[in-house]
């Protein structure tokens, strides 16, 4: 896939400049990483179509899908793709197994759906809904729709990061199978540089929307407040925090943490409304 994308963004109060070139091999799985605001959403949304570039060509295996000048715009259903994000975005009244065969192309038969089920370890709950499925459940199927049709290439918008660890673990285990098997291009936006290191073979870190670090995993990774910014959360698992504190990767725990944060989420843990102690972060009394 060859890609280069110009855009004009708002991140906070401010404009900036999407201005980037990719290349990803077929077969490769690219990790783009940066700050949150830093653009990696809007790449996915270029790429599958639901954002328009100002300029630029998006191409994948010879086929033009987006060409500014050209005036090429391929509608995204017709774009060979499959996304994941991190809401699981299923159909609730289908069932599991509805909700695939929705996704198939037209003329696809319906027993890569059985070969899905059984590769993300579902195919005992393809005739319950949604609704009662758990969190890492619904993503599981989430993940199975978006490959059942075996497209060109897959988006990863954070896909686990509403996930517990063990959860996460097993469901990148089963995504890291799913490419083994069908090897499809994909682009995998993450806050999390061990999930990076496990999945990617190479990473992008993006900042205002221009690409400032490139390379493989072990050598982008090996300092990652390169890349992070301080008091950036990487994870959220319960009442556990990891995020950037004083150049290295700390852990700490407030309560509800789960319900006030998300990767990406920059937060001052030394402040008038947070200090750290004995590996906590605690809100300070002003009263005292």
């Amino acid at each position: 896939m060859n890609t280069t994308l110009q855009k004009t963004l708002r991140g906070g109060q401010d404009f900036f400049q999407l201005d980037l070139s990719l290349t990803v091999p077929a077969g490769g799985v690219l990790a783009i990483m940066g700050p949150s605001g830093a653009g990696k959403t809007s790449i996915l949304k270029m790429i599958a179509g639901l954002v328009t570039p100002d300029q630029g060509v998006i191409s994948v295996q010879d086929q033009i899908w987006f060409d500014a000048a050209k005036q090429i715009n391929i509608r995204p259903q017709k774009r060979s793709i499959g996304y994941v994000f991190q809401e699981y975005a299923l159909f609730p009244n289908m069932s599991v197994r509805d909700n695939l065969k929705y996704a198939l192309s037209a003329g696809q038969k319906e027993q890569v759906i059985d070969e899905v089920l059984i590769l993300m370890h579902i195919q005992n709950l393809e005739h319950q809904k949604p609704v009662s499925l758990s969190g890492g459940q619904q993503q599981r199927v989430a993940v199975a729709r978006a490959v059942v049709r075996q497209p060109q290439v897959l988006l990863l918008d954070e896909p686990f990061a509403a996930l517990d660890k063990s959860m996460r673990t097993k469901l990148q285990d089963d995504l890291i199978e799913i490419h083994r098997r069908y090897q499809t291009t994909t682009l995998l936006v993450s806050h999390d540089p061990a999930e990076v290191a496990k999945m990617a073979d190479e990473v992008i870190v993006l900042s205002n929307g221009k690409i400032i670090q490139q390379g493989n995993p072990s050598s982008i990774l090996a300092n990652p407040t390169n890349i992070l910014l301080e008091g950036e959360v990487l994870s959220v698992n319960g009442e556990k925090l990891t995020i950037i504190s004083n150049n290295s990767l700390s852990t700490f725990k407030i309560k509800d943490a789960s319900s006030q944060y998300k990767p990406g989420d920059v937060i001052q843990v030394s402040s008038d409304h947070y200090q750290i102690s004995a590996g906590r972060i605690k809100p300070v009394d002003k009263g005292r």
